[in-house]
């Protein structure tokens, strides 16, 4: 199982998606990258950071996919 984040970057205004693995580490396919869903990921254009632990997380968001 594992989630899909879609982001709108707030600083270059790019929309992209970022995999993550819900309990076990999973490799993006995007970014290549392999985390699980509380590891921090950065946009592929700008590299602003985002950190799903945040507590304004969810209102940088645009969409997320859970999926198994």
């Amino acid at each position: 199982m594992g989630l899909i984040y879609r982001v709108k970057c707030e600083r270059c205004g790019s929309v992209f998606e970022h995999q993550a693995g819900v309990g076990f580490a999973y490799a993006c396919v995007g970014c290549g990258e392999v985390a699980d869903e509380s590891a921090p990921f950065w946009c592929p254009v700008c590299n602003l950071r985002y950190n799903p632990r945040e507590e304004n997380f969810a209102d940088k968001l645009q969409e997320v996919i859970l999926w198994d």
